[in-house]
């Protein structure tokens, strides 16, 4: 018996399974009928089953619900169930037709070839309606799937038109034939019915699905065309056509935009990212009880637990941001990993399809036409689908670092509204500025390249395992070159993370600096400081520009080390090759392939020192937020909320810091339900660090604070928003005009807002600049009592106003008539005529409380309350009026001579400077038509020149009130004259200096790649050792240029740039001093501070970077142009004739 020799897929299919002779050594290559029906088919069956697990994932992971039925998933459905059914009817025709009785045979491909299929079809039908359900609107592993399975059906297309073109003929001959063909024609109808369906549902897949009925987030008019996309939409940027085209035809401006990707926005980034955060802070303490840490997104806030307010806990460590970066974001990240992966394996494809296209070309007569077509279109479609994997990489690893940047300034941000009072000395609002403005930032920058940190390697040692192929042993003295080069950039990277820790520093002092000298603008000019303060801060831009300049030489230093790379290892491979043997003789095959792959080389070596100086950065930035987000935070634990107490506010015992030493103690006060509780004392008793133990921003040491309800706060100093008076009143709450109407009355606020602008609508400058002391007061109090707070604390708000309109707000609003009488109440006064209409009064002294009762109490007790009286009665504050309203109630409470002696001394003083004030100011009366005391104008003189300034600034004012311009961007190309100032900044020489030395570098480049070519087309060489070596010498003082030219262009740049930036800044210093205040007044400070913080960094790190890309592609698009321009040279073969003419060349 002769042995079998088929392999099993032979006897599976029943026919040969791949026939190298039909395929590939033949002028007419076809697939074998086995290939076309098991290969042909599975491998998109496969690659669907492998990945149909990123469909159960978008189903999970999104955010809509419940796609209406259309046409589009109505056809899907349709076209998908008529495949189940030829499917299945494939299975039972084979059943029927072939097996048992029948002549023919029915071999396992007949039964398995249909299931598989049908189980295939069948699991995408079923994602057809749960697709629909769960709101995803397109899915890409469906379209790869009915892609490939269009594709690949094409071959058996021709082999089935060529089967039935030869059943035909045998029918149509003169002979008959008793052959019976009806399972041919059979499997010729159902295959071209299916061919059918599968290219219908591939047109189907190109186009995205309806709205979703339910979103979690409402999809407007200007949502993001992304979100409604197909697939093939997105992996061609189609949607973003629009946008382009708009911008081609106008300038864009910020309302153009789309809104944001919900998925990318702060309320579904930041849940997650506190969750790992907080996970990881409970790591790094010891306690008993372990509470999992939670964070979630509801009613627009974010709930954080705060593990640093455990006292009982020990601390293990710092807690580092990464853990909870990678948890976070990880998934997309290794995603776009996977995307590098296929990325790189099919940049390395290339030179292998090159070398064949080479063989190709050498050996042209042997070879048939077709071979080369396919090597041609392979190398195009490896390029295109490097191309289109590449862009969606980018763009996943954009959106990650967007991602981290939002997670990282919103921690960074909550972390600042929360620190304690200790911490608070520590972090200056430069660094907290900075944390925000650049270091959050670096990781977006970062993120785009660190891949390479695996990459690079890998893209490396495939180069050179491709070189070995080419070149031999040779590589491994190219391989040495860079192990060399390897600590060398060690030290110079450590070098540069301590000059970047250091220029870090300098920045948080020079921003902190600015920060200063714009919140107190006014006290410089007034004594004319600008020039002093101005040395202060190029002082310090100095010390970070000389940081700056030894980075830019030690970032020269490793761009030439890694420059040197490409070429070093190319030359000494090179010249190892030829040197060590005679016969190594380089051809065009080893050349060209070897210059792609060392091409290929190229771009690792480069993005090394880059992405080194990137991690390095931001390490050290790392380091700067992990040291704010694990500093000591105020504990939410110290103020308990315990419905079960008696009073709704109380301190027991109470004993508490602001960080260094105990600052209140033996504290006790009690405030009952809708009482009126009154701190008084002297300047600096703790009156106020009372008031901010009861808000939990004090530490507390010992004792219980309780407060049950919602409370309100009005500080000393006004707090104002920049926006407009009702939205500062309203503070985010729905507008009730009768509730309006009559906190504006109560708080005498009516007369000051008929005179604004544009009313109630006016916007209030940053610092309520265009209202005075009294108006800014009476504003924090309206916002106060419109919140309709059970508990207020109320922190000396009468003191910035007049004597009749404070009389008027306490009997309006804070007394036992006030709006807020039935409220509890807690009210730091000066205000001694306010004192016998409230409930009860502590007397504070030296940070303890030193008597407590009521006025008549305390009056009697002749104890620190009538000692406080007497000081602040000889102080001589009051009005007539107001003195003999005290004496009155001073009278009533009984026989108390001292206090009414006292009393009458300060009358008798008010009235001698009363009568002293109206002689002196008679004639300055009568011109400006006004009266009153001089020292009730002295009081009010701060309001009086912040009118005047609101007057001066009425004249900016639009329309409707508004104060604060909208910050404006550039729109369209950017001028000439920019340019021309940058470079003028940089220097002439240096711009110069700059551009000829790159155009060296690529002359030197194009140069070595044509001498290496000529080198390889010269035949004598392999016979003669000198010209051999006239040639590597001549390659090497090539590739020196280039070293050199790089080196210089690099450092000209840097230098350039940095001497750029201390121009700018200082002139941007100069002029922005030397503002008239009506600009300080309309502009906001934090945007000053972004000029300075941001805007300073960009042009010191990010710019240099961008030109030298700029000007590197520039001239590598001139270098590509040029050697297109000589292609007859590089691709021809001048050692052998042309097959088409008898010339040397083609």
């Amino acid at each position: 018996m002769a042995e079998d020799t088929s392999s099993p897929m032979d006897r599976f299919c029943g026919s040969t399974f791949w026939n190298a002779t039909e395929t590939w050594y033949t002028n007419d290559p076809d697939f074998t009928p086995c290939f076309e029906q098991t290969a042909l088919v599975w491998t998109p069956c496969a690659f669907y089953w492998a990945f149909v697990i990123f469909d159960f994932y978008y189903l999970k992971a999104s955010l809509d619900r419940n796609i209406p039925w259309n046409k589009l998933n109505v056809s899907k459905a349709l076209v998908n169930l008529g495949l189940l059914v030829i499917t299945a009817l494939d299975l039972i025709m084979a059943l029927v037709k072939k097996g048992g009785d029948s002549e023919l045979p029915l071999y396992d491909l007949d039964v398995w070839g249909p299931i598989i299929k049908f189980a295939t079809f069948l699991l995408v039908f079923i994602f057809i309606p749960l697709n629909r359900k769960y709101g995803v609107q397109t899915t890409g592993c469906q379209f790869i799937f009915w892609f490939l399975l269009t594709v690949l059906s094409i071959p058996r297309c021709r082999t089935e038109v060529r089967l039935d073109a030869e059943r035909q003929k045998i029918l149509n001959s003169q002979q008959p034939s008793e052959q019976d063909f009806s399972w041919e024609e059979y499997q010729f109808v159902s295959f071209f019915i299916f061919f059918t369906f599968t290219s219908i549902m591939l047109i189907l897949n190109c186009f995205a699905d309806g709205m979703p009925r339910q979103t979690k987030y409402q999809r407007g008019e200007n949502e993001i065309p992304e979100l409604s996309a197909s697939f093939l939409s997105r992996i061609t940027y189609q949607w973003f056509d629009k946008m382009a085209l708009k911008g081609y035809r106008n300038p864009l401006e910020e309302k153009d935009l789309w809104d944001l990707r919900p998925q990318d926005s702060c309320s579904e980034v930041m849940p997650i990212f506190a969750h790992h955060w907080n996970q990881n802070v409970r790591k790094n303490y010891k306690n008993k009880a372990r509470v999992e840490p939670k964070a979630q997104f509801s009613n627009g806030n974010v709930t954080f637990e705060n593990p640093h307010g455990e006292k009982n806990g020990r601390k293990k460590g710092m807690a580092s941001i990464m853990p909870p970066i990678y948890k976070s974001f990880g998934g997309v990240f290794l995603f776009g990993a996977l995307m590098k992966l296929f990325t790189d394996t099919l940049t390395f494809a290339q030179p292998q399809v090159l070398s064949l296209i080479i063989s190709f070309v050498e050996a042209q007569e042997a070879e048939p036409e077709w071979k080369g077509i396919l090597y041609a279109v392979l190398l195009f479609v490896l390029a295109a689908a490097q191309t289109f994997i590449l862009g969606q990489y980018f763009h996943r690893m954009f959106i990650v670092g967007l991602r981290i940047r939002t997670a990282l300034i919103n921690a960074i941000y909550r972390k600042a509204l929360r620190i304690s009072n200790s911490t608070k000395k520590e972090s200056t609002v430069g660094e907290i500025v900075n944390l925000m403005a650049v270091d959050a930032q670096r990781f977006m920058e970062l993120t785009t390249y660190l891949n390479m940190i695996w990459s690079a390697p890998l893209q490396i040692g495939l180069a050179l395992y491709f070189l070995w192929q080419q070149l031999g042993p040779s590589v491994l003295a190219g391989l040495a070159v860079m192990i060399i080069l390897i600590p060398v950039n060690g030290v110079i990277a450590s070098r540069i993370k301590t000059y970047q820790i250091r220029q870090m520093k300098y920045k948080d002092e020079r921003v902190k600096l600015m920060n200063e000298v714009l919140s107190g603008i006014k006290v410089l000019k007034l004594y004319a400081w600008e020039p002093s303060f101005e040395k202060q801060v190029l002082d310090i831009r100095d010390k970070e520009i000389a940081t700056l300049r030894s980075t830019a030489y030690l970032n020269a230093g490793t761009s030439f080390l890694w420059s040197c790379a490409p070429f070093l290892v190319s030359l000494v491979t090179f010249a190892t090759y030829v040197l060590i043997d005679e016969n190594n003789v380089l051809d065009a095959t080893k050349t060209f392939v070897s210059l792609s792959l060392f091409n290929i080389l190229r771009f690792p070596l480069t993005m090394l020192p880059m992405l080194i100086t990137n991690l390095v950065q931001t390490q050290v930035s790392v380091n700067r937020i992990n040291k704010f987000l694990n500093s000591e935070e105020l504990d939410p634990n110290s103020v308990l909320h315990d419905s079960s107490k008696p009073h709704p506010m109380s301190i027991e015992n109470g004993e508490f810091s602001w960080g260094d030493e105990i600052t209140l103690r033996n504290i006790n006060i009690e405030v009952k339900k809708s009482s009126l509780v009154a701190l008084v004392g002297t300047v600096g008793s703790g009156k106020s660090s009372v008031v901010q133990a009861f808000l939990g921003e004090m530490e507390k040491l010992a004792g219980v604070v309780n407060t049950v309800g919602k409370l309100a706060y009005v500080p000393q100093q006004a707090w104002i928003q920049n926006a407009t008076v009702r939205d500062n009143i309203l503070f985010g709450q729905t507008y009730d005009r009768k509730r309006y109407n009559k906190v504006i009355d109560a708080c005498a606020l009516r007369a000051d807002i008929d005179i604004l602008s544009a009313g109630d609508l006016t916007e209030i400058g940053e610092k309520g600049i265009n209202l005075s002391g009294g108006q800014k007061q009476r504003i924090s109090l309206a916002r106060a009592v419109y919140s309709d707070a059970d508990l207020y604390l109320l922190d000396d708000p009468l003191s910035a106003v007049d004597a009749h309109v404070g009389k008027h707000i306490f009997e309006e609003v804070i007394g036992p008539k006030g709006m807020l009488a039935r409220k509890s109440r807690v009210l730091v006064t000066h205000g001694v005529t306010f004192l016998p209409q409230v409930d009860s009064i502590y007397v504070m002294k030296m940070g303890e409380i030193s008597e407590s009762g009521t006025f008549d109490q305390l009056v009697k007790n002749k104890g620190a309350f009538a000692d406080f009286i007497i000081q602040h009665l000889q102080e001589g504050n009051e009005e007539e009026e107001e003195l003999n309203q005290i004496k009155r109630q001073i009278s009533s409470t009984g026989d108390v001579p001292e206090l009414l002696g006292t009393v009458e001394k300060a009358i008798k003083l008010a009235r001698t400077e009363s009568l002293s004030d109206s002689i002196s100011v008679t004639s300055a009366d009568s011109l400006m038509g006004r009266g009153g005391s001089l020292r009730r104008r002295t009081k009010r003189q701060d309001s009086h020149d912040s009118v005047a300034s609101a007057a001066s600034l009425k004249k900016k004012q639009e329309v409707e009130g508004k104060l604060i311009e909208t910050e404006k961007s550039q729109t369209g190309g950017v001028e000439f004259a920019v340019y021309k100032h940058y470079i003028k900044s940089v220097g002439i020489f240096l711009s110069v200096a700059t551009l000829v030395l790159n155009f060296v570098f690529q002359a030197f480049q194009i140069g070595s790649n044509l001498w290496l070519t000529q080198w390889a087309n010269d035949q004598n060489v392999a016979n003669d050792t000198g010209l051999r070596d006239m040639y590597l010498g001549v390659y090497g003082a090539f590739g020196f240029g280039q070293v050199a030219t790089n080196f210089f262009s690099s450092l000209a740049i840097s230098l350039g740039c940095l001497k750029c930036s201390q121009l700018l800044h200082q002139t941007l210093l100069y002029y922005n001093l030397r503002w008239p205040m009506e600009l300080f007044d309309t502009t906001p400070l934090g945007r000053i501070v972004n000029r300075f913080s941001k805007d300073i960094d960009t042009i010191d790190n990010v710019l240099p970077f961008n030109i030298r890309v700029v000007i590197g592609q520039a001239y590598m698009v001139s270098r590509h142009s040029f050697r297109t321009w000589l292609r007859r040279w590089v691709v021809c073969m001048p050692q052998k004739s042309c097959t088409r003419c008898s010339s040397k060349m083609c």
